[in-house]
């Protein structure tokens, strides 16, 4: 009787998960776009909603049930609108500068990037959110939120007597730089999956993917707003868990 009431408040649980996610993208949404191009994209991919509904949606007035809730999100980010809304926002300048600092710190942006994470990761049963700060903590923030996942920050500073510390390179200007994470801020069960504003090197990726190994913990996945290039690809080439990334640049 003791594990069915559990079951039970872990199912209500994912269903107020579930709704939550979809006020989140949907009144994040209207940031960016029109009602009625949100009403095109669900109406494109099956989906009639009237004008009535995703205003109350919006307004948080009336959720969305379970079985709605899922189709709606579903809808989005089979449309891939958080890549449409970073190809309105993202701005890179001559030297091939991204404007995340401004992105990272955009909650309807990161509201709307972290409901779509949990339609892409939410079965994978993630247990931690591992980033590096400062940029990453928002959106990881957001994302460890939605899942009902510990957050976990790679820091520059050992702040505790015992670490994990992983050292890697930087060129520009040419430094060894150290993250560090609290030992057993990770443990060996974790189920982690890796969050980031932004990928390029992949120097950070590889960092925070050896801390979890150090930690005894399997990386599930990778979050991304953002992707420039192809170089951070050869970090994760052949690991084989599960990568996102809301919008890949091209280098000319």
């Amino acid at each position: 009787m003791k594990g069915r009431g559990a079951h039970e408040r872990s199912k209500r649980s994912d269903i107020a998960k579930l709704q939550l996610a979809c006020y989140w993208a949907l009144s994040s949404l209207r940031k960016f776009m029109e009602p009625s191009e949100i009403l095109e994209i669900f109406r494109s991919n099956g989906l009639e909603l009237s004008n009535v509904d995703l205003s109350r949606y919006i307004g948080g007035h009336v959720l969305p049930g379970p079985k709605r809730a899922r189709e709606l999100l579903q809808a989005l980010y089979k449309a891939e609108v958080l890549e449409k809304v970073l190809k309105r926002v993202v701005v890179i300048d001559s030297r091939g500068v991204v404007n995340i600092a401004r992105l990272a710190f955009d909650k309807e942006l990161l509201a709307l990037a972290a409901s779509l994470a949990l339609v892409r990761f939410g079965a994978l049963k993630v247990t931690k959110v591992l980033t590096a700060a400062v940029n990453g903590v928002p959106l990881a923030s957001f994302v460890s939120l939605i899942l009902s996942a510990g957050l976990c920050v790679a820091k520059r500073e050992a702040e505790v007597p015992e670490c994990i510390e992983v050292k890697y390179f930087a060129p520009e200007p040419p430094r060894y730089i150290s993250l560090f994470i609290p030992k057993g801020a990770l443990r060996h069960n974790d189920a982690v999956l890796i969050v980031d504003d932004l990928l390029r090197s992949g120097r950070t990726l590889k960092a925070l993917l050896e801390l979890s190994q150090k930690s005894g913990a399997k990386v599930k996945g990778v979050f991304s707003l953002v992707a420039v290039g192809s170089e951070w690809c050869a970090v994760v080439r052949s690991c084989g868990f599960d990568i996102y990334v809301g919008y890949q640049v091209a280098l000319a």
